[in-house]
């Protein structure tokens, strides 16, 4: 069961304590990621309804100037193009849930291909390792490494295999 301080706590520095920290602004959200089932939905459609819900939470709290007071004190406007990345960092919630299994690694997997997801190829890469062909795991490596500031991988991204990638069959220093 994914409860709502999961949540809060993902949206925490994307959109600042004052807001998150309201009475019941993540209920909505986890109620949606709780009531995943693989078997009738599908991650891009509760993507989808993770975006949707996330915008009618912002603007029916934050008003048509969608401002947020940060938790340096700076005051900012949230972007519909920010809600994305937002519902994408839900969604991480709902994947560092799933189980475990060859049937949830396929759901993912073809989720991250098919959007793009950080979240999903964070999952994939620290939870789903064991499922991973060798050279689609270092594939992955190098994305994440190439598409994102390092401060978003370097807690987690293997140190053995921060500096040296795997690429057709030869090793590759990528620093």
């Amino acid at each position: 069961m994914i409860e709502s301080w999961h949540v809060r706590e993902t949206l925490r520095s994307r959109l600042g304590s004052s807001l998150v920290d309201e009475p019941g602004f993540s209920d909505p959200l986890s109620a949606l990621l709780n009531s995943y089932a693989s078997y009738k939905d599908t991650l891009p459609g509760l993507a989808s309804r993770v975006e949707e819900t996330l915008f009618n939470m912002l603007y029916n709290r934050l008003g048509p100037g969608m401002a947020v007071r940060m938790n340096d004190g700076s005051t900012r406007r949230i972007r519909t193009s920010e809600l994305k990345d937002a519902a994408d960092d839900v969604m991480g919630v709902l994947f560092e849930n799933m189980k475990v299994y060859s049937v949830s690694y396929d759901a993912l997997h073809a989720y991250m291909m098919e959007t793009g997801s950080f979240s999903a190829m964070k999952t994939l890469y620290t939870r789903f390792a064991a499922l991973m062909p060798p050279d689609e795991r270092a594939f992955l490596i190098r994305i994440i490494r190439d598409s994102r500031p390092r401060a978003e991988w370097e807690e987690w991204l293997i140190p053995d295999q921060r500096d040296t990638v795997r690429t057709y069959g030869r090793s590759e220093d990528t620093e």
